[in-house]
């Protein structure tokens, strides 16, 4: 991957569409905001909308919503924040913390019938992979047993699980750019958003149960697999583990692929278009979390090649959603 002029940097690659499409997009877009300006009505329903669909998305199970149209309304609060808060890093700020709500509905929203999505669960589906790729043994499997003690933390346990809890650096480089070099956030927010929301369909439609579930709960790879994370967090409370450890809230079988892959490749992409040296340290760090995240048994190697193919295709996708993506910002700035 290449270094990019800082123009390129900014505003991406050019749109694959027609001249007269791409016209075609930005005047619908003009007149778009044109009738959001022109009336403080528009601002005033669009504030009001984004706490009031937050509230909706909220109380969904208790009120029986579909998904169907729990999804939409989740799309509000971002649009919402898009019109109402002025241009520049409040509007960023706002927009991305919607836009971080809208994903965390995308990530839940699947287990709120868990017996519904537990018939369609794979679970033997990414062991056959990994296990392929481990040559008969998944990879998993072979790190836990070559690199740690079943039911003991060792230091290796703890520093991976740091680099596991670490999910947020992408999110961290955004902030930086955001208080630096606010110019160059649009893209890279809209990146890493795209990162993030194309693992939502497979929640949906290729619910995984993770590594260490398959094995604790299911019996699978012989119960080899502890979920290394949870004991390392309990034995730095100095407490025992207790027996309903595992019970998490969002969606414990969102596990294809790994977001935290996905995010953490799309940005290494783009520290690669600034340099050489800045692409190394991102690779580095997908690396290390592509082994935390399988050392620790929170997912298969198959979890993490799809996550990395998600960024790939964000980054060969740009130029195809670019003139949308412009279209929709030009409307609502």
């Amino acid at each position: 991957m290449r270094t990019r002029p800082d123009t390129y940097r900014r505003r991406g690659p050019d749109g694959l569409l027609p001249p007269s499409l791409d016209r075609l997009l930005g005047d619908v877009a003009d007149a778009v905001n044109r009738r959001l300006r022109s009336h403080r009505g528009w601002r005033v329903a669009a504030a009001a909308a984004v706490p009031a669909a937050v509230g909706v998305v909220a109380a969904r199970r208790r009120i029986g919503m579909h998904p169907a149209l729990t999804l939409p309304l989740g799309c509000v609060p971002p649009l919402g924040c898009a019109i109402v808060v002025p241009k520049g890093r409040r509007r960023y700020a706002a927009v991305a913390a919607a836009y971080m709500h809208l994903f965390k509905l995308g990530w839940e929203l699947p287990y709120d019938d868990p017996q519904k999505l537990r018939r369609r669960l794979w679970i033997d589906q990414p062991i056959r992979f990994d296990s392929t790729v481990g040559l008969g043994v998944p990879p998993g499997v072979r790190l836990q047993r070559a690199l740690r003690t079943p039911g003991e933390v060792n230091m290796l346990d703890r520093v991976v699980t740091v680099v596991y809890g670490s999910w947020f650096v992408p999110q961290l480089l955004l902030a930086y750019l955001m208080a630096r070099h606010e110019e160059y956030v649009p893209r890279a927010g809209a990146r890493l958003s795209a990162a993030y929301h194309l693992t939502c369909p497979f929640y949906f439609f290729a619910p995984e149960a993770p590594p260490w579930f398959a094995s604790e709960k299911e019996g699978r790879m012989n119960g080899e697999i502890d979920r290394v994370a949870r004991l390392v967090v309990y034995d730095l409370l100095k407490r025992p583990v207790p027996g309903d450890a595992n019970k998490m809230p969002g969606n414990p079988w969102g596990s294809m692929p790994s977001d935290h892959i996905s995010s953490a490749a799309i940005t290494a992409m783009g520290l690669s278009e600034v340099s050489r040296l800045y692409g190394a340290l991102g690779w580095s760090y997908v690396a290390a979390a592509s082994f935390a995240v399988v050392y620790l048994g929170e997912h298969y190697v198959a979890d993490v090649v799809v996550g990395l193919l998600i960024a790939e295709a964000v980054r060969r996708g740009e130029p195809l959603a670019a003139p949308f993506v412009r279209a929709v910002a030009r409307a609502v700035e």
